[in-house]
């Protein structure tokens, strides 16, 4: 399963005069080699939009299962 979100923004005017605004994209799945880098592989590949994006940053992050009751976040990966 993959769930995406994007959240759009607006933070003002740059240094240049030009509005500064564009689009957060946040997703949560499994594995992101998977599943993520295929889409974005076809995107960047057929997407008409590509003309107007401008990519500025990335990374991705592990973030551990919730603590089952009693134990801590991150038990099953450490003990």
């Amino acid at each position: 399963m993959l769930l995406r979100r994007g959240y759009s923004f607006t933070d003002g005017i740059d240094r240049l005069g030009q509005l500064d605004a564009g689009l957060f994209f946040i997703c949560f799945q499994r594995d992101p080699r998977r599943q993520f880098v295929p889409i974005q592989r076809r995107l960047g590949a057929n997407d008409a939009l590509n003309e107007y994006i401008r990519h500025t940053g990335s990374a991705v992050f592990a973030i551990p299962p919730g603590a089952s009751p009693g134990g801590y976040v991150g038990q099953g990966l450490l003990g």
